[in-house]
């Protein structure tokens, strides 16, 4: 039977393995942190339930510590791919339960469904299929399943320590047909407390994870007309897609506000509509103090211009990467003080320092605090290389789809590699979807994908006269 025809005789055991992976609720959460559960119980239960899965298939399988897990099949040298079991937070705007893994219209809906269980398990099933045919291989092909990365790498830092380091490799985590370049990534926050308590600002909250665009921004006011702070949001003018809501307000209590925008991944910040930036635009609209005033212009003149980092003059690009982006990802500001993180994505041909120091400056000039709270180096692998060419080889010959390699802003696990990639699972022109409200894979490409990883596997772990 060939591999395409033994995957479509697969497609019930995969979507229902995809269903039941997206089930888990596997949010980081440090409160319930444990030995065996680093990142909270739900990742562990994500990872402890997805390596039964590559038991039962007839696999070896490791648990390392909790930290990550790997299901591997072969000899010889190791190939890696690079998969992830955590998620971020579901957010709000769903029209289905976001762990439900409900299926409308041939797709499967759930947080996680395309970042990164569904093309995670794809590489499995994939894994199985050759497995089956009884292809032999002249390289070990592991499959690792990372646990944080979404919020530091923390698992893989670990899982490299402690475990053997493929030498080339692929993440399932991005885009078809191959992502070559990946940018610099730094995550800074500021801090910095005010003189005296802010008169009017009680707290404005927006944002759960630096590389998420802010969907969502509460606001709190104090001492402040309730009617005509309603009428300044009734004439404001939102773009479509954002809004501001007020609550009914009783005699004496605060005012109380809610922000809505689209959410979308922090090194794509052009396609979300950033509520927290929608909300200090409004708030900038008001009669506030001075101190208050200046606390705004800061956020909207720095972070808050465009989308490259051009209010810190940091607006870079170069020609296997392109543009620079910069997110706002999280603001809490109360009375007293305010904490803002920014993602930012940089050029591959730029270094750290490049980034940095400008912002430095601004910072100090703000006396603001700064600090790195986490960075990723910027990766590269050439175009002609034997990877690179065995992968877009792969994805051509299954798809009959053009192939080409190109660069992105997000960071995946093919930096953790001496040679990584990343290939798949979003085809070109399909919509943005990761990190959104009703995130969704669909059932013919899961499919697919799990064909082209399957070939992926052949061309670059077979013997040539196999493949």
């Amino acid at each position: 039977m060939r591999l395409d025809e033994q995957i479509n005789a697969m497609k019930e055991d995969i979507v229902s393995a995809v269903q039941a992976c997206i089930q888990i609720k596997s949010v980081k959460d440090m409160t319930q942190a444990a030995q065996g559960a680093p990142f909270g119980p739900g990742i562990r239960e994500a990872l402890e339930w997805t390596l039964k899965l590559g038991e039962k298939l007839g696999f070896a399988v490791k648990n390392v510590d909790g930290y990550a897990g790997h299901i591997e099949m072969g000899s010889g040298e190791l190939f890696g791919i690079l998969g992830h079991l955590d998620v971020v937070p579901e957010g709000d705007g769903w029209s289905v339960p976001p762990y439900s893994a409900a299926i409308k219209d041939g797709k499967i809906y759930g947080r996680g469904a395309l970042d990164d269980k569904g093309p995670s398990l794809a590489a499995l099933f994939a894994m199985k299929a050759i497995k089956d045919a009884k292809i032999p291989l002249s390289k070990r092909v592991r499959l690792i399943l990372g646990t944080d990365e979404e919020s530091g790498w923390a698992d893989m830092d670990y899982y490299l320590q402690k475990e053997e380091v493929p030498y080339m490799g692929f993440a399932p985590d991005a885009e078809f047909p191959l992502i070559h370049a990946e940018k610099g990534i730094l995550h800074l926050e500021f801090k910095k407390s005010f003189a005296a308590s802010l008169p009017h600002l009680v707290t404005i909250r927006g944002g759960e994870r630096a590389n998420v665009v802010p969907d969502i921004c509460e606001v709190t006011l104090t001492g402040l007309d309730h009617g005509s702070v309603a009428q300044s949001l009734q004439d404001f003018a939102f773009p479509q897609d954002v809004s501001g809501q007020i609550q009914a307000q009783q005699a004496g209590q605060e005012i109380k506000l809610t922000f809505k925008g689209v959410g979308a991944h922090g090194s794509l910040p052009q396609q979300g509509k950033n509520a927290v930036l929608y909300a200090l635009k409004f708030l900038r609209c008001l009669s506030l103090s001075a101190e208050e005033q200046a606390a705004l212009d800061f956020l909207l003149n720095y972070p808050g211009t465009g989308f490259s980092g051009e209010g810190f003059g940091i607006a870079y690009s170069d020609e296997p990467s392109g543009q620079l982006s910069l997110n706002l990802g999280i603001l809490e500001l109360k009375s007293d003080q305010i904490r803002f993180v920014l993602d930012i994505r940089y050029p591959v041909t730029y270094e750290r320092e490049d980034v940095l120091l400008p912002i430095e400056k601004v910072a100090q000039k703000e006396n603001y605090s700064l600090q790195v709270i986490s960075q990723q180096k910027a990766h590269h692998v050439p175009k002609d290389s034997d990877l690179v060419q065995s992968l877009l080889k792969a994805y051509a010959d299954v798809t009959g789809l053009k192939p080409y390699a190109f660069a992105i802003g997000g960071g995946t696990y093919a930096k953790a590699l001496p040679q990584g990639v990343a290939f798949g699972p979003v085809f070109p022109g399909e919509p943005e979807v990761i990190h959104c409200a009703d995130e969704y894979i669909s059932i013919d490409n899961i499919l697919l994908t799990t064909k082209v990883y399957a070939q992926a596997i052949l061309n670059l772990a077979a013997d040539p006269e196999l493949r």
